[in-house]
């Protein structure tokens, strides 16, 4: 230990200390080090390898959207498919798809009665009638 009677160390004599003792106890831990360091690198080797494996069965072309020969030039469509190809094949201009709402039905729609006295909401009879907006 430092002697008392020459007062702080200085904050690089800190620095450098504490640099030796991280030193010192990283060099005693080797196997823990390692471990930290290969975990993420076989992730990322297993991820790829995933991948590539994934890519390669759907290359195959029982995935590929089918073509035929038609007056000497290949068409590829949806006609020339198996079921299995037809998912991958392109839609030249798909529809648009209406927004999806959840509507509850006709007798859990919020109406007015004695407990909900809102103004803006329909009275209880709309239930009966199916006219509940």
């Amino acid at each position: 230990m430092a002697n008392p009677s020459q007062g702080r160390a200085s904050f690089w004599t800190q620095a450098n200390a504490l640099l030796r003792k991280n030193i010192v106890y990283q060099r005693r831990n080797k196997r823990a080090n390692i471990i930290l360091i290969s975990f993420p690198l076989l992730l990322c080797i297993l991820l790829i390898v995933l991948q590539m494996v994934i890519n390669n069965e759907l290359n195959k072309a029982k995935y590929r959207c089918g073509c035929a020969q038609v007056n000497g030039t290949t068409v590829c469509g949806i006609q020339y498919s198996t079921l299995d190809q037809a998912v991958s094949c392109p839609i030249p201009s798909p529809p648009k798809w209406p927004a999806l709402i959840q509507v509850p039905a006709p007798q859990y729609r919020a109406s007015r009665t004695d407990f909900i006295p809102f103004s803006d909401l329909p009275s209880e009879s709309c239930k009966q009638t199916g006219s509940c907006p």
